[in-house]
């Protein structure tokens, strides 16, 4: 996807409401303005780049929260894994459940990090495939990853 049509659909989720018991409310709800000054910091403690579609996410909407509190972008969720078959992916996001969401530095793979028992899963190929299929299913991100064939995580070794 390119980095046009990628902001086209940040633009859709920016847009985008969801239904609430009275009305409705925007499908993303930004907790903090992000600059690439910020970006490039993140980067350097991390010692990790960033996925182009996320800085540009990022960038675009800041953190904040993606269907209410199911989905949170903060800067604190971000820290690289030490152990365990993810090793080396960074954790970048997390669910209301307090489950994981980790990319992997090397080809950006989108993971889900279940936090109550030793299982991950991979969501998407990429950031952009992620977001796309998030919409496709109406941003009913419990439903999906209840559907993954989970496989064991081992974190301490």
């Amino acid at each position: 996807m390119s980095d046009k049509a990628f902001e086209v659909l940040t633009a859709r989720i920016l847009i985008a409401r969801r239904r609430r018991l009275f009305g409705s409310a925007p499908m993303f709800h930004q907790y903090k303005q992000v600059t690439t000054s910020d970006l490039d910091s993140l980067e350097s403690q991390l010692g990790h780049m960033l996925p182009n579609a996320l800085r540009i996410f990022l960038l675009i909407a800041g953190y904040g929260d993606l269907n209410g509190s199911y989905f949170g972008l903060r800067q604190e969720f971000f820290s690289v894994i030490e152990t365990g078959e993810l090793a080396n992916h960074v954790m970048f996001a997390q669910d209301e459940l307090g489950n994981f969401y980790a990319y992997s530095c090397v080809d950006g793979a989108i993971f889900f990090i279940e936090r109550h028992a030793p299982e991950h899963a991979r969501l998407a190929d990429n950031f952009e495939t992620f977001l796309e299929e998030l919409e496709r299913r109406s941003f009913d991100l419990q439903g999906w990853t209840d559907s993954l064939k989970m496989l064991p995580y081992t974190w301490q070794r």
